[in-house]
């Protein structure tokens, strides 16, 4: 979960649909409300939930998840921050909000998967519908027209718009996955076909050359399959989240 990533508590993935969560030295607050110091069991699956009693069933409107969103949107983490664009095209209180996601996936330095799937980020700017004005709004041009808010104007907005924010949330994470696939996809196709031309202009050499070594092809092998499976495992997590909030003054 990239909420909890963000706010720094323990995840441990324990199967069968359920994770752990425990406090860790390093989270945005001291005392996360909803988390004891023992920790909790969650699960994002409803059949888990009602056949297991000491898991609770996770959804967007869980005191978990709300608690850990108002604190990072209300809070100043660095990865979420709350703006004020001054447009009189727009209704006053329009609700826009900016994601940057990251898509990549963890590998050994040597397989060098950088080549083929380097941490890319995904942009996205969603109004209340969902609709991703991120290719219409160039981020520099839009950053230069946004005013920041103090913590205490930022609280009072996000408790006034904190049910569209959860909202939006959720049609990011369903838009995010189609583009991280796209992406991902990609890169194995890539790699798949480099990869393999590679083996099989090796093969052709060691056809007319003896000093190619039956090791250096299973090497070269072993080498695509773990790049391969490594980009199977390849995932994407919320990097940055901005609320902006629309004002004619």
């Amino acid at each position: 979960m990239n909420l909890f990533d963000i706010i720094g508590i323990n995840q441990d993935d324990r199967g069968d649909n359920m994770i752990v969560l425990t406090p860790s030295d390093h989270m945005l607050v001291p005392d996360f409300p909803g988390l004891s110091e023992d920790g909790i069991t969650i699960t994002f699956d409803r059949e888990v939930a009602l056949a297991r009693e000491d898991a609770q069933f996770i959804t967007w409107e869980h005191p978990l998840i709300r608690n850990g969103l108002d604190l990072i949107l209300s809070g100043d983490t660095g990865s979420s921050t709350i703006s004020l664009l001054k447009n009189k095209a727009l209704p006053v209180g329009t609700l826009l909000v900016e994601l940057i996601y990251v898509v990549e996936a963890q590998a050994p330095k040597q397989l060098q998967l950088n080549r083929f799937l380097p941490p890319t980020p995904v942009r996205m700017l969603l109004d209340k519908n969902g609709n991703n004005l991120a290719a219409q709004v160039e981020f520099e041009t839009f950053n230069r027209q946004l005013n920041a808010v103090n913590r205490h104007t930022g609280s009072k907005l996000v408790n006034a718009v904190q049910q569209d924010v959860h909202a939006i949330l959720q049609l990011g994470e369903a838009q995010i996955e189609k583009s991280a696939r796209a992406l991902i996809d990609a890169a194995r196709n890539e790699a798949d076909e480099k990869l393999s031309a590679e083996l099989s202009r090796l093969e052709a050499l060691r056809a007319v050359n003896p000093n190619i070594r039956d090791d250096e092809l299973t090497a070269i092998e072993s080498n695509r399959q773990q790049i391969m499976e490594s980009l199977d495992q390849a995932g994407w997590r919320l990097d940055a989240l901005r609320l902006i909030v629309v004002t004619h003054q």
